[in-house]
């Protein structure tokens, strides 16, 4: 079984149709801020896969865009009995992901919201054990205190990354990030090479 025996037959060609915009877009140079900026399948299935092994309950995205990583989330909260919380700072990419999660009959999975974290956070569950951020670090990094207090032992972190490994060290924005997390005893953490090197970490 692979992370596509996950959906269902039309649930598959939705997912493959948003990967094909998103490929022709990137083909193209858009620069229109309603593009779909969707992480690869590689970060996806990972995500995916990591969560059902997890037995992830309450699953975070911060950057719904279109819905692809929220799809994949979602069936992984189907086979969980979790839920996902995606938040985006753009109206019209949040409408997009409801009408596709809508089509896949996965919309009863996710609560999407609009707007800037701090209202997404202090409307969270209290105990989080997933987290995915695709929503830009530097606008993440000053949120996580608040979101990390609602962390619990064993909780999962991804932070979509960079091209190279050296850019972890090289963006100041980027490497106090993750040397707020190396200097802690609270944080066991990686960065894992994929199509981009992405920072992972799990709570300890």
């Amino acid at each position: 079984m692979q992370i596509e025996d996950l959906f269902t037959p039309a649930q598959q060609a939705l997912v493959a149709g948003l990967h094909r915009r998103d490929q022709q877009e990137r083909q193209a140079g858009s620069t229109d801020p309603l593009r779909l900026r969707a992480v690869s399948p590689q970060v996806a299935h990972y995500l995916c896969l990591t969560a059902i092994h997890q037995q992830a309950q309450t699953l975070v995205e911060f950057g719904t865009s279109h819905g692809y990583s929220t799809l994949h989330l979602a069936a992984a909260a189907q086979r969980t009995g979790g839920r996902v919380f995606s938040l985006d700072r753009v109206p019209e990419k949040t409408a997009a992901a409801r009408a596709n999660l809508r089509q896949a009959g996965l919309d009863h999975l996710v609560e999407c919201y609009t707007g800037e974290g701090k209202a997404f956070i202090a409307a969270l569950p209290e105990r989080v054990d997933f987290v995915f951020v695709d929503f830009g670090l530097p606008a993440f990094a000053p949120m996580f205190t608040m979101l990390e207090s609602r962390l619990v032992a064993g909780a999962f972190l991804f932070v979509d990354g960079w091209s190279k490994v050296e850019q972890w060290d090289q963006n100041p924005d980027w490497a106090a990030f993750r040397n707020r997390l190396d200097e802690t005893a609270d944080w066991l953490t990686y960065i894992l090479p994929l199509e981009k090197s992405h920072l992972i970490a799990v709570k300890l």
